[in-house]
């Protein structure tokens, strides 16, 4: 697996933890779920259309 770091404001870091201790899960697990899903709703492609901006 690909490690990425982020540095994020302590705000925003205190509620991704705030909100995976809610789910009974850690802050990695947690950010890794949601960029996977993101990742997930990409387009194939990069060619023009509504969601274009998305895959740039």
């Amino acid at each position: 697996m690909t490690q990425v770091k982020v540095e994020l404001p302590d705000g925003v870091a205190e509620e991704i933890a705030r909100r995976a201790a809610a789910l009974g899960t850690t802050a990695e697990e947690w950010v890794a779920a949601v960029v996977q899903d993101l990742a997930a709703d990409l387009p194939e492609t990069t060619e023009d259309g509504p969601d274009a901006w998305i895959a740039r």
